[in-house]
């Protein structure tokens, strides 16, 4: 039998408990007990994973129960999940086995930590739970381990994890190319043997493997989880894994799972997350057994073995480290794999690892969950329910008919044909910085500010193409297969268009003659010139007739372009054939009096989601004497700007530039300046 005095010490905040009845005490005593495993070596690893998380402070009374989050207890394990649920806050429901727990009523969008024996815990149990759960959203977490003592202690490693930490760093083991990654987007690569090494906040591993053993480079990975392989009747495997030899690895190196030091880990290996012996090779050697055993508090892995693996162990990581709790990455996977169970995560739904973000700065992939209602009334118009809409956007057929129903459907069509617009106002404004680029590049002298403002044009550009192609893929997603998340349109986009209009107005501030002809110029370089004008009224200036010319798109699906001009006064406006552009008209006083206020009008469309408006005062010889942006603009705008008082009497000219999108048009007016007062005129 074996003594107090062989267990080894455990932080301040830790404590061993003999029994269950114990450990409950001291979980009321706000003390994180671990119950006495039988094997001192076992013990002794957990001690190390106290350490790991070190010292805790006494555990806070927790709130009461809350309505969407329950702990649900199997079988044997009801006393434990009791009390966890007690100590978390959460609610609590017993159920006889996992069968049952299909009936637990749990609302759309909650959130449940399933408490089971890992022998329970078979693929062909939990997969109908998942599937039932993820119909409404709901996030789930395992709380299991190899026996009571290994259940306890998984949720030592929960309640300690919740505790604040200092900073700490992510890593990725990548075992497809041998190589490690830290740093904010995972791309900063530090030698694989120091990672291996390492303490980490959250570690990701992508490699090739199976349920037992997973190939990282020099490295096989070992999911041993006693001192030596052990098959189902206990008796040690002949040629089997110890903890100095791998029966995988051959040559490599063993690196064992449970040594590596973590608070969360995410394993991107083929069924890494097997955890029914019966469902893998019959010994103790299991990825995730190991990682019960080991260090991370949460884990999430691949219980399948056909899943497709690409950006995902980065995005992951990213996730993570930006405070999304573990349940919703894990949901997020799923969604993106097309399965309800192809990721599961051991640990707790509501977990994060970092302080908690801001609402509305945390990076969501089913991106409803604070900004719509739960539930949106919305009957078909013959009164037919049509379906049931979860607070995380997905769609189901309806069951005894729901009281409250939306459908989505119209609302992607839409979102499509808003992103579809985004694309080809991108692609036009491609062209466009191209053809700019080309007719700088072709002069004597090429100017500084314009092949610096277009560098700056292409990385907004370039940023908003990919923000607009990620949610038109979600959205083409979730129309093919009927059901899923609708995005709102990405905020980033208009963003990105204003920092683009922004640095092309820049670049005229300081011109002279001939930019607003090179702007007009590039904008239609690639376009096709109708053979005739059309009379478009009086100029505004000279009453001469005004010609309007159209000028169509270099490809199908491109935007075609409007030209105003009088043959006496030259270009009066360049804009894209849009109804939000066509709708713009510019109102400028009569005359410009030298120190006085001018003031001019600009008609935007009141239904645009908000226009860039840049207006400058120009003299005769093409200099900027004033400027004026508006970010955002709508409706009837109002710019003033002073005149200068030494203006002279000259005809000059105010020019717009209005961008949408990443359409740009230019309008300009003509307008007289009188001779400014004489200084014994002027009043003291």
């Amino acid at each position: 039998m074996t003594t107090v005095d062989e267990y080894p010490a455990l932080p301040l905040g830790f404590c061993w408990a003999d029994d269950l009845r114990a450990w409950c005490k001291h979980l009321e005593d706000g003390r994180i007990a671990l119950l006495r495993p039988s094997d001192p070596q076992r013990a002794a690893r957990w001690a190390q994973v106290a350490a790991f998380y070190g010292a805790q402070p006494p555990l806070a009374p927790a709130p009461g129960p809350a309505v969407e989050s329950l702990v649900v207890g199997v079988g044997v394990t009801g006393p434990l999940a009791q009390s966890a649920a007690r100590v978390l806050g959460r609610g609590f429901v017993q159920v006889a086995d996992l069968t049952g727990a299909a009936a637990v009523p749990v609302p759309d969008g909650g959130r449940v930590l399933l408490t089971a024996p890992v022998d329970a815990c078979s693929l062909a149990a939990i997969a109908p739970l998942m599937h039932t759960w993820s119909q409404h959203s709901v996030r789930v977490g395992l709380l299991t381990g190899l026996d009571l003592p290994g259940l306890a202690f998984s949720l030592a490693k929960i309640l300690a994890a919740r505790s604040p930490q200092p900073p700490g760093q992510d890593v990725l083991l990548d075992g497809l190319t041998g190589t490690a990654h830290t740093g904010t987007a995972l791309d900063e690569r530090v030698p694989l043997d120091i990672a291996a090494a390492g303490r980490w906040r959250t570690a990701v591993v992508e490699a090739h493997g199976w349920g037992s053993h997973a190939l990282l480079g020099p490295y096989s990975v070992c999911g041993l989880t006693g001192e030596r392989e052990l098959d189902s009747t206990g008796e040690p495997v002949p040629g089997g894994c110890t903890s100095d030899r791998c029966r995988a690895g051959g040559t490599l190196t063993p690196l064992l799972l449970r040594d590596l030091a973590c608070r969360t880990l995410a394993l991107f290996v083929c069924t890494a997350l097997i955890l029914d012996p019966h469902e893998h090779y019959p010994s103790s050697v299991s990825l995730a057994h190991a990682a019960l055993e080991g260090h991370p508090a949460a884990v999430i892995g691949m219980t399948h073995q056909d899943l497709p693996v690409n950006a995902e162990p980065r995005l992951t990581g990213r996730l993570l480290a930006a405070g999304r709790p573990a349940g919703a990455v894990t949901a997020d996977l799923n969604d993106t794999a097309g399965r309800t169970s192809g990721y599961l995560l051991l640990g707790d739904p509501e977990q994060t690892f970092v302080a908690a973000p801001q609402p509305g700065t945390s990076p969501v992939l089913s991106p409803w969950p604070a900004r719509r209602p739960a539930l949106v009334t919305e009957p078909e118009p013959h009164g037919r329910l049509t379906g049931l809409l979860t607070r995380d956007g997905m769609w189901h057929e309806p069951d005894d008919a729901p009281a409250v129903i939306t459908d989505g459907h119209t609302a992607a069509l839409g979102l499509r044909t808003e992103l579809t617009g985004w694309l080809t106002a991108l692609d036009d404004g491609a062209l466009f910085e191209d053809n700019l680029r080309a007719g700088a590049m072709a002069a004597d002298r090429p100017k500084t500010r314009v092949v610096e403002g277009l560098k700056v044009m292409r990385r907004h550009r370039e940023a908003a193409r990919e923000s607009a192609l990620a949610a038109l893929q979600l959205v083409q997603r979730s129309l093919r297969a009927g059901y899923g998340p609708v995005p709102d349109l990405p905020a980033v986009l208009d963003r990105h268009a204003y920092g683009w209009a922004k640095a092309l107005s820049e670049m005229s501030e300081r011109s002279r003659f001939g930019m607003l002809d090179q702007f007009t110029d590039a904008a239609t370089a690639t376009h096709t010139r109708a053979l005739e004008p059309v009379a478009a009224g009086p100029c505004g200036y000279c009453r001469g007739p005004l010609e309007r010319r159209a000028w169509s798109g270099p490809v199908p699906g491109c935007v075609d372009r409007i030209r105003v001009a009088c043959p006496r006064c030259g270009l009066m406006a360049d804009h894209p054939a849009t109804p939000a552009h066509t709708a713009v008209r510019l109102h400028a006083p009569t005359e410009l009096v030298p120190g006085r206020t001018a003031r001019l009008t600009v008609d935007l469309p009141e239904a645009a989601s908000g226009m860039w408006l840049t207006v400058q005062l120009r003299d005769r010889g093409r200099h900027a004497l004033a400027t004026h942006h508006r970010r955002g603009a709508v409706g009837a705008v109002q710019v003033e700007f002073a005149v200068p008082g030494d203006l002279q009497p000259e005809v000059h000219r105010v020019w717009a530039l209005v961008v949408d999108r990443f359409l740009p048009a230019w309008h300009q007016v003509r307008v007289l300046s009188t001779s400014g007062p004489h200084r014994e005129e002027q009043l003291p």
